[in-house]
């Protein structure tokens, strides 16, 4: 059997059903590329199981030709595929449950806390409310103007956008809020950018986490912990929204 697992980002997201599916496991792959984790989930799973095979797996280990070994042993043995946040939601998992269903491999999901979600309920702003959701990458060849395409599209429509920020575990690369104001500013070819309001996020979900709102430009100059980071450009906000906004202003002076 195929289970896939998510963890949330802290020991304190583990649901009931996620704890009895990592101690259930003959194998344990655990996606270490695609996100952060606040505690060392590596040593929490070999506490709670200590005699499952454990796979710190790198992107080689869950993508391309590597997903063969891992379905066909899931035939054979209770196999799980265990991922910050939420199993499908950011990641490529998808193409693994995909391939297992094909193969009429029995597949189990087992959903956890995922950013997007946290984001979305965490912030007081209408989740109705945001548009397409992006994620900045570092140029490199080529300035990547479709993020900011997109952002202008969603304040056409008076939506708010979420910002994902480029995250390379592998590389030990991660974009700061600062790095990223200052890419986004570079990018805003219409001006729209310069003075509008946003959140800074840092850590949300995690014991230090920090949240501030502040015109773009002003939030590369805030104090934050370490990535992971992301950004929300907001459109018009309603009067409950108001409220939130000035809040997470004024908790961050």
């Amino acid at each position: 059997m195929l289970v896939f697992v998510g963890l949330g980002y802290s020991t304190r997201h583990l649901t009931m059903e996620a704890i009895e599916e990592l101690r259930s496991a003959d194998v344990i792959y655990v996606d270490t590329y695609t996100s952060m984790y606040e505690d060392p989930i590596i040593k929490v799973i070999l506490e709670l199981n200590p005699r499952a095979e454990v796979i710190v797996a790198r992107r080689s280990d869950l993508e391309g030709a590597a997903v063969n070994e891992l379905i066909e042993r899931s035939k054979t043995e209770r196999v799980v595929v265990a991922s910050p946040g939420d199993p499908f939601i950011a990641t490529t998992h998808d193409a693994i449950l995909a391939d297992a269903l094909r193969r009429d491999v029995k597949v189990k999901v087992v959903h956890g806390i995922s950013f997007i979600t946290m984001a979305f309920s965490r912030l007081g702003l209408q989740v109705y409310k945001f548009g397409k959701t992006v994620t900045l990458v570092y140029p490199h060849s080529s300035k990547p103007y479709s993020v900011v395409d997109v952002i202008y599209d969603n304040l056409k429509r008076n939506l708010h956008t979420l910002v994902l920020l480029d995250l390379d575990i592998e590389k030990s690369r991660a974009m700061s809020i600062p790095e990223a104001v200052d890419i986004l500013l570079e990018l805003d070819y219409l001006g729209f950018l310069k003075d509008r309001l946003a959140l800074g996020i840092a850590r949300l979900g995690w014991r230090d986490e920090k949240i501030c709102a502040e015109v773009l430009p002003n939030l590369a100059l805030k104090a934050f912990p370490p990535p992971p980071h992301s950004l929300v450009i907001l459109a018009r906000l309603d009067p409950v929204e108001e409220f939130f906004i000035e809040y997470w202003r004024q908790s961050c002076r």
